[in-house]
């Protein structure tokens, strides 16, 4: 699936991550009002396209609480790694090649 998938509520988090099997899964933590969330949406979507091999989730911090806490997310946004539902790693803030680094050293 080419794209961000929005995650839109808790039950639905694990079936995801599970879909997403041993591809990398990146999760984009966010929330409304959320500014850095807002100007690093652009080019989280175009990673979304340029790397189809690995999945890319969505998931409001509002709408999935019991999935925010679960996951220790303190700020928006945050990034966190899956491989076969585990977390392997995360990054925080808005800056979109720190995050596009991230991506590809987990890609290779």
């Amino acid at each position: 699936m080419v794209g961000v998938k929005p995650v839109g509520s808790d039950p639905d988090f694990q079936p995801e991550l599970s879909g997403a099997g041993s591809r990398l899964a990146v999760v984009k933590f966010t929330m409304r009002g959320c500014g850095p969330c807002l100007r690093i949406a652009p080019a989280f979507s175009s990673m979304s396209n340029k790397y189809p091999q690995a999945v890319f989730l969505e998931v409001d911090v509002h709408q999935c609480q019991g999935t925010a806490a679960t996951n220790n997310i303190s700020a928006t946004p945050t990034f966190l790694f899956f491989r076969n539902k585990v977390r392997i790693d995360q990054y925080q803030g808005a800056d979109a090649v720190g995050l596009e680094e991230k991506i590809k050293q987990h890609l290779e």
